[in-house]
């Protein structure tokens, strides 16, 4: 009799992304930043642009646990 494999179900997971603009004193654009808080675990990761924040996400979906 031969064995069927269950397939691993889909991952999904919840974060909250913020996103903020910094000004100067004067009301200048300085920089965009980003966090993103996790909603099981009410974490909360701050980035200072968006290749950190790209980077971050890239790390956490090729992690094989649900850590963050």
């Amino acid at each position: 009799m031969s064995k069927v494999s269950q397939a691993r179900p889909p991952r999904y997971h919840h974060f909250i992304l913020l996103v903020w603009e910094e000004r100067d004193a004067e009301g200048r654009h300085i920089a965009w930043r980003f966090s993103l808080q996790d909603s099981q675990k009410e974490k909360r990761i701050g980035f200072k642009d968006l290749g950190e924040l790209a980077a971050f996400l890239e790390r956490w979906m090729e992690s094989p646990s649900e850590k963050s």
